[in-house]
């Protein structure tokens, strides 16, 4: 069997989503038994409001995901939309929950992963923002609510989140900053390359530090009945497409 590790981000699943939930069904089954483990950089789903998730997707995602993890490990690290994601359903889908920022070795190369928004730093709302959502005392607060005021919480957020796209459009403040890259470098000298989501912009991007490149892998965001995923190997790291079939 090849060496092989998949990494997927910002699929944003949910139940009125059917051609993008059938085709992480299919891209699952086709990597089942094929690769030496599964990275989910976050945003599997378009909202999550803890893990008494009672939607169909939820469901149906953590059967598949706990049958793949079978054959290989499947790790999580959560994204904007679905940071409240816990232990209770990472279990019942066979994920490892990963921190926020993880360093690791993949075929004898360090890598750092993460879903990519702390390295948004010209976005300073958006960070005051992310700050205030992630604090655990915020956290626990809105898990105790019940989940119908959480889901009306969540919708005033999505609401003033496409209302700032709307506004900005296609705008270089909500991307991935060489200061948000440097400061991640910095404080994990020893990577030689960086891995992330969120921006929805996938490309491989190149940066300096310590007078040696480092490559920045952007992960494809999924839409309709396509979406993409980023294969690593010991020959190195490549953007896949993938299509519903």
């Amino acid at each position: 069997m090849k060496q092989q590790t998949v990494f997927i981000a910002d699929l944003h699943l949910s139940d009125e989503t059917p051609e993008l939930n059938r085709l992480f069904f299919q891209a699952l089954e086709s990597w089942r038994g094929r690769v030496d483990a599964l990275y989910i950089l976050g945003d599997l789903f378009e909202v999550w409001l803890g893990d008494d998730d009672g939607s169909l997707i939820a469901a149906e995602a953590a059967s598949a995901l706990k049958a793949f993890s079978r054959s290989a490990p499947v790790y999580f690290i959560c994204g904007n939309r679905d940071f409240l994601l816990g232990r209770h359903y990472a279990d019942k889908a066979g994920m490892v929950l990963l921190p926020e920022v993880y360093p690791t070795e993949l075929y004898g190369k360090p890598y750092l992963l993460s879903h990519g928004d702390e390295m948004c730093t010209d976005d300073v709302s958006y960070q005051r923002f992310r700050r205030f959502m992630r604090h655990p005392l915020l956290q626990k607060i809105m898990l105790w609510l019940p989940r119908k005021k959480r889901s009306e919480v969540a919708a005033k957020i999505r609401a003033a989140s496409k209302q700032k796209k709307r506004q900005m459009g296609y705008n270089p403040i909500s991307d991935v900053t060489e200061q948000g890259v440097q400061t991640a470098l910095s404080r994990y000298p020893q990577v030689q390359a960086i891995i992330h989501g969120h921006t929805h912009r996938p490309d491989v991007h190149e940066h300096v530090f310590n007078g040696r490149t480092v490559k920045r892998y952007v992960l494809p965001d999924w839409y309709g009945a396509q979406g993409g995923y980023l294969e690593v190997s010991p020959e190195g790291a490549a953007i896949k497409p993938l299509k519903a079939v």
